[in-house]
């Protein structure tokens, strides 16, 4: 999120009287505290409709920019629950009228917490990308990512969640490319991103899943395992239960990987339930496929136990 705190006297001031005063009040509760309204698809489609209506009302500046980049971040949550092509498409267009409003913002009026739109528009476009195929949205992402590294300046915490996002893409066109520059480059930026995240900030999470994916696409396990653990307690901590939920399904890939099937089924299992109670059901059918894919693995090695042991009778 963007992280710039907004009021209802703000939302009703920038919007007249064109919105009435409880529609205002429940679109600053909203813009205050977007995760609690993100934990059905009910609650999403009620944020996505109030933010709109305010939106509608309200004039160029930071609250428009403010709104449009929560509006953005909420229509990609609806895409997880739904995998409507038409909400990533509408989030994309939300976050590049975002960036282009703060763009022209006068040095004197621009806050740095808008820039936060940035690393949502590059997770964005290569989510599309990987839906689409359209590998053109991916390259875009990474020319965006590095506009943005080379323009913010260092410690600013929404660079470093462009780091992180600019990590991701690249770790992505390295699994589609295999030019081992991007694997490389991706795993750099995604330490360096969480060395200048605060500690628990609310991007932490994300940051970490990222660098974890990397670390495996690289062989590195067993870091990779450690990482993702850090990223699912920032998560907790954060409460954001899809990305808990998402990278609990990486950590069990990762365990796997290392050996430790037991632990990762049992990861598995932890992951589906938190799909199950936010209702994404296509992220619960993916890790049921991979639970079950994680049993039959075990009861293959036990017939191969068994087998061996056959053998040497």
């Amino acid at each position: 999120m963007t992280g710039d705190r907004t009021t209802g006297a703000e939302v009703t001031g920038a919007a007249g009287h064109e919105i009435d005063t409880a529609t205002a009040l429940h679109a600053a509760e909203i813009l205050e505290s977007p995760h609690g309204f993100r934990s059905s698809l009910e609650q999403v489609d009620d944020a996505i409709d109030t933010l709109s209506k305010v939106l509608s009302a309200t004039p160029p500046g930071p609250l428009r920019i403010t709104i449009l980049s929560n509006l953005g971040l909420i229509r990609m949550v609806r895409f997880q629950l739904t995998a409507s092509l038409t909400e990533l498409d509408s989030a994309i267009s939300c976050f590049k009228e975002a960036h282009s409003a703060h763009a022209a913002q006068p040095p004197q009026d621009s806050r740095p917490e808008l820039s936060a739109t940035i690393p949502n528009l590059i997770s964005a476009l290569h989510t599309r990308a990987e839906v689409t195929g359209d590998w053109d949205d991916l390259d875009e992402a990474i020319a965006w990512g590095r506009e943005a590294v080379v323009r913010m300046p260092p410690g600013l915490s929404q660079r470093a969640a462009a780091l992180a996002s600019l990590s991701s893409a690249l770790r992505i066109r390295y699994e589609r490319s295999q030019y081992e520059g991007d694997l490389t480059e991706a795993i750099d930026l995604g330490r360096q991103a969480t060395v200048d995240l605060p500690e628990h900030h609310p991007r932490q999470g994300s940051v970490l899943s990222n660098l974890g994916s990397a670390l495996m696409a690289a062989g590195l396990a067993e870091e990779s395992v450690a990482v993702y653990e850090k990223a699912v307690a920032e998560f907790a901590t954060s409460g954001n239960r899809h990305g808990r939920a998402r990278t609990l399904n990486n950590l069990a890939g990762a365990l796997i990987q290392t050996g430790r099937v037991d632990a990762a089924a049992e990861t598995y299992r932890a992951a589906l339930r938190e799909f199950q109670e936010v209702g994404d059901q296509a992220g619960g059918d993916r890790v049921r496929k991979n639970l079950a894919a994680s049993a039959a693995m075990v009861k293959g090695a036990g017939a191969d136990a068994s087998g061996a042991r056959g053998d040497a009778g």
